[in-house]
């Protein structure tokens, strides 16, 4: 896995950044002048190096740069010889000043790629957490889901218990689903009925009183609603009792109409 944002492995702001790399290499001059009488001539930039490799190991190879830059030109203007001038220069200077330069570059560059590999193993392995932790709470959404559907199919099983006493459902918004009974009770003759040829079977005030009851709210799951209802446009057929049962199933109200008990 190659990990884009593997650059940003500083985790200090800019201006923390820039405040503990100039403490480093204040530290590093300060050590050296200290020095100055003991080891003269001697190691002008050697202080410098210490201090360019700890800033790219803190702060990064940008602002690491910058200070070899400044210990280059610090470190030649103060502890090599003539002190104070940067000039003129021998040959072994210049060499020491390239020598100070390439070496404290390539350190640089291979802390930073360091840096660089480390933090990317490291995202990776938070990645890789973060994808179990997701894998898991996925895993414990099925099973809850599926114990979920278990349970509301038992409930389901239990209201469906006396079938034959069923006229007809509605779940959700949907359509009505016409029972045999439904079918036996109004006497209708067609195998297949139209979406909404049914409620013509029924005496126009008995109809709307049903359809009435059946958009009503459910206050309560498991509420049972009695009331009568006629199934014949002949008006010397007597009005049944029945019983409207109400549920929340999966979410969305379950209505079940049936002959009343008693």
């Amino acid at each position: 896995m190659r990990i884009q944002n593997s650059k940003s492995w500083v985790k200090y702001s800019f201006g923390d950044a820039v405040l503990g790399s100039s403490v480093i290499l204040l530290s590093a001059f300060v050590a050296r002048y200290a020095l100055q009488p003991l080891i003269e001539p001697y190691a002008p930039f050697h202080f410098f190096i210490v201090a360019c490799l700890l800033i790219a190991y803190r702060y990064g190879y940008q602002l690491a740069f910058v200070a070899t830059l400044i210990s280059a030109f610090s470190g030649s203007f103060f502890f090599v010889k003539p002190y104070f001038t940067l000039g003129p220069a021998s040959v072994s200077d210049v060499i020491q000043f390239l020598n100070f330069m390439f070496v404290t570059a390539v350190a640089i560059l291979i802390i930073e790629r360091l840096q660089r590999s480390v933090y990317a193993r490291k995202m990776v392995l938070k990645i890789m957490e973060s994808r179990h932790k997701i894998s898991l709470y996925r895993e414990n959404d099925r099973i809850y889901f599926a114990k979920s559907n278990n349970e509301a199919w038992a409930v389901l099983d239990e209201i469906l218990t006396d079938f034959d006493d069923i006229i007809l459902l509605q779940y959700g918004a949907g359509d009505v689903k016409l029972e045999p009974l439904f079918m036996a009770l109004t006497r209708c003759q067609k195998l297949i009925l139209k979406l909404d040829e049914w409620k013509a079977l029924l005496p126009p005030v008995d109809s709307a009183l049903l359809l009435a009851k059946l958009s009503q709210p459910i206050e309560k799951s498991g509420e049972v609603d009695g009331f009568a209802l006629r199934f014949s446009l002949d008006d010397a057929v007597d009005a049944c009792k029945v019983e409207l049962e109400s549920f929340m199933f999966l979410g969305k109200p379950l209505r079940i109409l049936r002959l009343a008990t008693n």
